[in-house]
């Protein structure tokens, strides 16, 4: 650990008074340029989604094509979503993305808030739904195990411990391990999508009924049930997170007026290419009800193309990107986890690194037993409502800030959307996250009201952790925590 960090750190619990992040991007940091950012984003919104929730979309609205208006819509919203964060860059310059923003309009307990629900909901429950997926694939490409099986439920969670303890081990041995793991397996993702799109091209040109393949995207037998059309959204919506990755490093962006908004219009519409293509694959492949009852869609469609073989490449495609994002979880969110700890939300100790490896390993393991915890909830539905939940919170809360930076402080930014777009997206943010209690779905409504109860849990410890009284030398709680720490430190392997 240089110098200048054990200065910035010199201070167990981050002073209430202690300034605000920085708004402001460092002139000789501006380097990323637009092909660069395109690349981010993309790569970003084009993740293991669409190995998941394609299924889910069409049980939910039952026709093909409204399935894939469902994707389109959703790719919509997400560009949409990126142009107000492209507003929000230029008018607070700098990296930090939400946070920054959060806090410059709301104060230092919601950025808290933010930072301890991505730290302790968002990012377990993400990974929870990649270790799901990855042991489904791995189950159903070997043995016809029934997934509605009390036993099968136990596996799930047991699997899902196994993969996050793996992972976190490796993190813990090596930074650079888990980045090279992650490059190496993000190219069996894109061999994957290759290969669903080679097979539907196969299947199509071969096909001797192509009425019956016309047929599967027609609008017919679509619900009409309003809260169940919201809910199909959540597995489209869920699959383009990544729109708002450039605001992290916004500071570092080249002409930010121009390249943000340019980025992410060209980012999103690449997406929803990708998306449409990658659905309109599976409809040419698979037959309606055969899709609506599958638990692993690309699994089932390499099976029809090609046999065995098809199976268990594609099955290893899905499991290499599940466990590559698996990986990236862990170094993100033990890094935030870190920020926790030195801001003062979390005992001071976890903002130790290890002196070998110079990996906050006890951050590490504290992500290791919060999705062991998340790992008890199987149902993907679920988890995936409690993601889309506390995402939209604060994408709403940021779009608001849109709107208070434009009129109430008089902000003016160099690019500017439409006030009818943050508006509308508030509106939406707001309808999207109660959608769940009005559904009658029983999976649905438990996990909104799960989520509920996280956040009530979070919001106080939030707001006490701003109190100037707690960070007191003389609190109990500093003093209990610089115990802890020095205790650690004592033993010579952290810093």
């Amino acid at each position: 650990m240089s110098e200048s960090q054990r200065a910035t750190e010199s201070s167990p619990l981050l002073s209430p008074d202690t300034p605000d992040v920085k708004e402001t991007g460092t002139p000789n940091t501006e380097q990323i340029k637009l092909f660069s950012c395109v690349s981010v984003a993309l790569s970003m919104m084009t993740g293991v989604g669409i190995f998941i929730f394609p299924n889910l979309v069409l049980q939910d609205v039952e026709s093909g094509g409204a399935s894939l208006l469902i994707w389109t819509t959703a790719g919509i919203i997400a560009l949409l979503a990126g142009l107000c964060y492209s507003e929000l860059s230029t008018a607070l310059p700098g990296s930090g993305g939400e946070l920054v923003y959060i806090q410059k309009v709301y104060g230092r307990a919601a950025a808290n808030l933010f930072l301890l629900t991505s730290a302790f909901v968002k990012y377990p429950a993400i990974t929870i739904i990649m270790t799901r997926t990855s042991f489904t694939y791995l189950l159903k490409c070997f043995t016809d195990f029934s997934l509605e099986s009390s036993p099968y439920e136990f596996l799930l969670s047991l699997a899902g411990i196994f993969i996050v303890v793996t992972t976190c081990l490796m993190a813990c041995c090596s930074t650079r391990l888990c980045t090279v793991a992650i490059n190496a397996l993000n190219f069996c993702k894109l061999f994957g999508i290759l290969l669903i799109l080679s097979f539907a091209l196969y299947v199509g040109i071969t096909a001797p009924d192509k009425a019956e393949i016309a047929g599967r995207f027609s609008l017919k037998n679509t619900t009409t049930h309003v809260p169940t059309l919201l809910i199909s959204l959540f597995g489209a919506i869920a699959s383009y997170e990544g729109w708002n990755s450039l605001n992290l490093v916004a500071g570092e962006v080249h002409n930010p007026q121009q390249t943000m908004p340019l980025a992410i219009t060209i980012a999103t519409c690449s997406a929803i290419v990708f998306y449409l293509s990658c659905n309109i694959a599976y409809l040419v492949v698979l037959p309606l009800n055969v899709m609506k009852s599958s638990t692993a869609v690309a699994l089932d469609l390499g099976r029809i193309a090609l046999g065995q073989c098809g199976t268990i490449l594609l099955s290893i495609c899905v499991v290499a990107s599940c466990l590559a994002t698996v990986l990236g979880l862990v170094l993100c969110n033990s890094r935030l986890l870190q920020r926790a700890a030195r801001d003062g939300q979390i005992p001071e100790v976890f903002k130790l690194t290890l002196n070998r490896t110079a990996t906050p390993i006890l951050s590490v393991i504290l992500h290791g037993l919060i999705c062991s915890v998340f790992a008890m909830i199987t149902s993907l539905e679920a988890l995936t409502t409690i993601v889309i939940i506390v995402s939209w919170l604060f994408y709403s809360l940021c779009f608001t800030a849109q709107l208070v930076l434009r009129y109430r402080d008089k902000v003016k930014p160099s690019f500017r959307v439409a006030v009818l777009i943050p508006v509308l997206l508030i509106m939406f943010s707001v309808i999207l996250m109660i959608s769940p209690a009005l559904t009658n779905v029983g999976k649905y409504r438990s996990s909104f009201f799960v989520t509920v109860i996280l956040l009530a849990i979070l919001t106080p410890i939030s707001v006490l952790s701003t109190l100037p009284s707690l960070h007191r030398p003389d609190s109990p709680l500093v003093l209990t925590s610089n115990k802890l720490t020095r205790y650690v430190e004592s033993s010579g392997s952290f810093s």
